[in-house]
């Protein structure tokens, strides 16, 4: 039987984060950083950090849960190390669904991306 976690356990409070240690950036609308969890999960924020700094004012990336677009964030001329975050999403993706971010218009700059967030407790456990 899957245990139940209650507001009060550690797990109901805690973000989780991963990160992708590739590099996202290149060819515009090119599909970067994917992630997929066992577990259904709720993704909260996408934060980036430039790596590389574009040189177009477009540049930026859309966030993707599976195929839908649900958010974008723009990264500009944005020098190397500045970090910035999307707004909040509350994005809820089933077990094994894709995350991912796609490129904008902006062939040069490039950003390491993190997500946040948080596993459902309705999830089905191992």
């Amino acid at each position: 039987m899957p245990q139940k976690f209650g507001y009060a356990d550690p797990n109901a409070t805690i973000r989780r984060e991963h990160c992708v240690s590739v590099e996202a950036g290149g060819a515009a609308t090119t599909e970067y950083a994917k992630f997929r969890s066992f577990q259904r999960m709720r993704i909260k924020k996408v934060h980036f950090a430039a790596t590389v700094a574009g040189t177009n004012a477009g540049h930026g990336f859309g966030i993707y849960s599976g195929t839908t677009s649900v958010g974008s964030i723009s990264l500009g001329t944005s020098t190397a190390n500045t970090e910035v975050s999307s707004s909040a999403l509350d994005i809820i993706v089933e077990p094994m669904d894709q995350v991912s971010v796609k490129s904008l218009v902006d062939a040069t700059g490039k950003a390491q991306v993190v997500y946040e967030y948080e596993v459902l407790h309705d999830a089905v456990q191992s």
